[in-house]
């Protein structure tokens, strides 16, 4: 996993604890048919849109490219040439990691300040 997905990941778990547990309380219980899951997944996303300070950066300053992959990944899908969209997938994740870690410091950064 990389910074940026670790960094989210946690930011989800602090602002949408609740919804992030029961999501993936679902998943486990029903791994054979994700559908079950499908309105834990939708108060999740409620969730992580409306209160992830990270998620707000990065759609505020990354959403057009995150566009532009979706639309890519789209107008791939049926010939199978969605290989054609990873440098979008790779300018989404650059802008995201630039922008949702801003004004952060990993906590063993802030660890080894104690030292």
């Amino acid at each position: 996993m990389s910074q940026l997905d670790q960094f989210i990941m946690e930011d989800v778990a602090r602002y949408c604890p609740r919804e992030f547990v029961e999501y993936h309380k679902c998943v486990s219980s029903n791994r054979d048919d994700l559908q079950q899951c499908s309105f834990r997944q939708k108060d999740l996303s409620r969730c992580i849109q409306g209160k992830v300070p990270s998620v707000k950066r990065v759609m505020e300053k990354c959403g057009f490219l995150m566009q532009n992959y979706e639309k890519c990944v789209r107008d791939n899908i049926d010939t199978r040439t969605v290989n054609n969209c990873v440098p979008l997938l790779e300018q989404m994740r650059s802008c995201a990691s630039e922008h949702a870690l801003q004004g952060t410091r990993p906590i063993n950064d802030m660890a080894k300040d104690r030292e």
